[in-house]
């Protein structure tokens, strides 16, 4: 799986995600209540430099199986370092004002997508700033989880 992740991620192995794509398609809808799928989303340069935004993708495959709509409700406002070797406290520190919501979501309940969780920050922050928009609540989905 690790290989998988980083091969699609990192490396632009887009078969990767075909095979990602299968493996997901076993998954079911974890809380059914929700109204809307949202992607963690990856700054805009980073975009760029990847040519993709694998949370994004990841949505669109999940909101077409589990027929939810895939809203762009956070825009990744500053650019952060790669959170892959900081500690808990840096990362929180790495992410502080770095979504922005730009979506109406008020009382809606959703259902935040992601590759890969570690510590839980960057969910953490991109769910705070989600509530504080008005979003009635806030669920977490993740491909993946390091231990």
């Amino acid at each position: 799986m690790d290989r998988l992740i980083q091969g699609f991620k990192y490396q632009g192995k887009m078969v990767n995600e075909r095979a990602l794509q299968q493996l997901i398609h076993q998954a079911e809808l974890p809380w059914p209540h929700c109204d809307l799928l949202c992607p963690l989303p990856v700054h805009w340069l980073r975009r760029w430099q990847r040519g993709f935004d694998q949370g994004e993708r990841l949505a669109n495959l999940l909101g077409q199986q589990w027929q939810r709509p895939v809203v762009q409700a956070l825009t990744r406002y500053r650019p952060t370092p790669h959170q892959q070797g900081l500690t808990r406290s840096q990362r929180q520190r790495n992410l502080r004002q770095a979504f922005r919501c730009r979506a109406r979501i008020q009382g809606r309940h959703i259902l935040l997508i992601d590759d890969v969780m570690t510590t839980g920050s960057t969910a953490r922050e991109a769910s705070r700033v989600l509530l504080d928009a008005g979003a009635a609540s806030v669920q977490v989905w993740c491909l993946a989880r390091t231990l």
